[in-house]
């Protein structure tokens, strides 16, 4: 079986999807921190970092939960590192 592209113009942008997402509470049992602290990190984060907002419904004061797919659990824990050093620094 050969992969292709179905449209011809997004030719040369297959990717796999992501096929689970974890929620932010997941994301600091994981990493053994606080979830204001992954809350705080998700501000860093983009859509292509791997982090998600996943809403209750299209409402306005809807309630969402960010969540973070694998790669988004590894650029979460790569910016907790930073965070750590610059802090060691400080000492």
């Amino acid at each position: 079986m050969e992969l292709g592209a179905i449209d011809p113009a997004r030719e040369g942008s297959l990717m796999a999807a992501p096929s689970m997402v974890f929620a932010a509470r997941f994301a600091a049992n994981h990493l053994g921190i606080d979830i204001e602290v992954i809350e705080e990190l998700a501000e860093q984060m983009e859509p292509e970092d791997g982090c998600l907002n996943i809403l209750d419904s299209l409402h306005e004061n809807a309630a969402s939960v960010t969540g973070f797919t694998r790669k988004g659990l590894d650029f979460l824990e790569d910016l907790l590192d930073d965070r750590r050093s610059e802090f060691m620094k400080g000492i």
